[in-house]
């Protein structure tokens, strides 16, 4: 988790204007090592959370405050003040004090998106075993990234994370807003609808697949 944060904080730190894609391209790694392991750990573990209801539950509690552990958080929080003009997909009306405030809210965003993977994972998993199929660690990761980024799964296709982490910055600076929402995972319902829709066939192994 803490490499998405200082993957954000490094490419904040880059002189000249920043895009959206310029953003995107420089979390995509570090996005991709944070959902391979959160995967990774679903299949060697994975939570309790076969039923579509039960993970709909999951997915609907309000997280907790992670610990900061480092400085990271506040270095882009004051990385992100100082070029909030190039990053006005982010920030548009919205106060500089604000996006100076969000620094903890992105570490916290951050950490509930690694939770979400985790826990759609968890739930793909037991898809899977109950139809007889081993998962296969790569497709789960697939799958739960394109469903966290509302796209269509397809786990022969390796999904851009960029879109999922600007989901994530986009949250965290709207948690900042006073009276403004947590960084809660939007409508679990369907999300969980969604996961239990997947074919456990698309998540096995290539060689379990008849």
């Amino acid at each position: 988790m803490k490499a998405v944060v200082n993957g954000l904080k490094s490419a904040l730190g880059k002189a000249g204007s920043l895009s959206a894609s310029g953003l995107g391209e420089a979390i995509e790694a570090p996005a991709r090592a944070l959902t391979r392991k959160a995967a990774e750990g679903a299949v060697a573990a994975p939570r309790p959370l076969a039923e579509e209801k039960a993970l709909a539950r999951a997915l609907a509690e309000r997280p907790g405050s992670p610990l900061l552990g480092s400085t990271a958080a506040t270095a882009l929080a004051a990385k992100v003040a100082r070029r909030v003009g190039p990053l006005k997909f982010l920030a548009r009306r919205t106060p500089m004090w604000v996006v100076a405030a969000a620094g903890p809210a992105i570490y916290a965003s951050v950490t509930r998106g690694a939770d979400e993977i985790g826990m759609v994972a968890s739930h793909l998993v037991h898809r899977a075993r109950a139809a007889g199929m081993e998962p296969d660690p790569e497709r789960v990761r697939r799958a739960a990234v394109q469903l966290l980024s509302g796209t269509t799964v397809d786990t022969g296709a390796d999904p851009r994370h960029s879109p999922l982490v600007l989901a994530w910055l986009k949250r965290a600076i709207k948690a900042a807003l006073p009276f403004g929402a947590s960084v809660a995972t939007p409508d679990p319902a369907s999300l969980a609808a969604a996961a239990a829709r997947v074919a456990p066939a698309v998540l096995a192994r290539a060689d379990e697949v008849v």
